[in-house]
């Protein structure tokens, strides 16, 4: 059975149809009741209206009634899901936060991480950032007044919890100080979410033929120290008994593409 895209009213999209930018994959259509299936699609339509505003009116000047206009409901329909502006806002901040963290759990879940397991988590996750990217550029073009107070807190925290994923299983770092761990796993979140964004969202040209190939690059050598023997990456030899932090990776001449 083929199975195609979802639009808001509960219709199957046309193949190759632009995704929800709020759509939440971990919830499969069709697992709640008709009642709460309904409210969520109604959620998701709203949340994608405001995307559609914020891009190109201000915060301070959008209205719940542009929001509502956008969305294809009624302002009370708006009103019955969100308070005001800065509800929906946060909401969107939240998702945005949600889809990172399945992203992380996803690589941190992995059985062994090597340069392809890196690679195809990667491709993955530039699918999420890619379908987020609507939501970031609104985000961004809200401005700070929009996100609230609590802004900061909630980025680090989130970082935290980034970190954390990639770093709990300590057999994974093994030979490795929880300080230099914590610290690799950051690089490589900065690294990863910054590319991502510059991209994505904000549409920068990359004249690569393969975008992410440097970015695997630069995750396997901030994560070198957690990789498998089959990662395709190896210490250089000539370097035992140098502590881990000062020990130079090199890729292999068999490193996967």
């Amino acid at each position: 059975m083929d199975h195609h895209p979802v639009l808001h009213d509960g219709a199957p999209a046309e193949p190759g149809a632009t995704p929800s930018p709020t759509a939440d994959p971990a919830v499969p259509e069709g697992r709640l009741s008709l009642r709460e299936e309904q409210k969520r699609l109604t959620r998701r339509r709203i949340l994608d209206g405001a995307v559609a505003v914020f891009e190109t009116t201000s915060f301070a000047e959008a209205t719940m009634e542009d929001i509502a206009r956008a969305a294809g409901v009624t302002r009370v329909t708006v009103y019955a899901h969100f308070a005001g502006k800065t509800e929906i806002v946060q909401a969107l901040v939240a998702h945005m936060y949600k889809v990172a963290d399945e992203a992380y759990t996803d690589l941190a879940t992995q059985p062994v991480w090597t340069r392809q397991a890196i690679r195809t988590w990667l491709e993955g996750a530039t699918g999420r950032w890619r379908q987020m990217a609507p939501v970031v550029r609104a985000l961004v073009a809200a401005g700070p007044t929009a996100t609230g107070d609590g802004a900061r807190d909630r980025s680090r925290a989130a970082r935290e919890r980034h970190v954390a994923l990639l770093t709990d299983d300590l057999r994974r770092w093994r030979g490795t100080s929880p300080a230099e761990a914590r610290q690799r796993a950051l690089m490589a979140v900065l690294q990863t979410e910054s590319f991502l964004a510059v991209w994505l969202a904000g549409e920068w040209p990359v004249a690569t033929d393969d975008p992410l190939e440097l970015l695997v690059d630069a995750l396997c050598h901030l994560l070198a120290p957690a990789l498998g023997e089959r990662s395709g990456w190896r210490l250089r030899s000539g370097l035992i008994g140098v502590p881990p932090r000062h020990v130079m990776y090199t890729t292999s001449p068999q490193r996967s593409r």
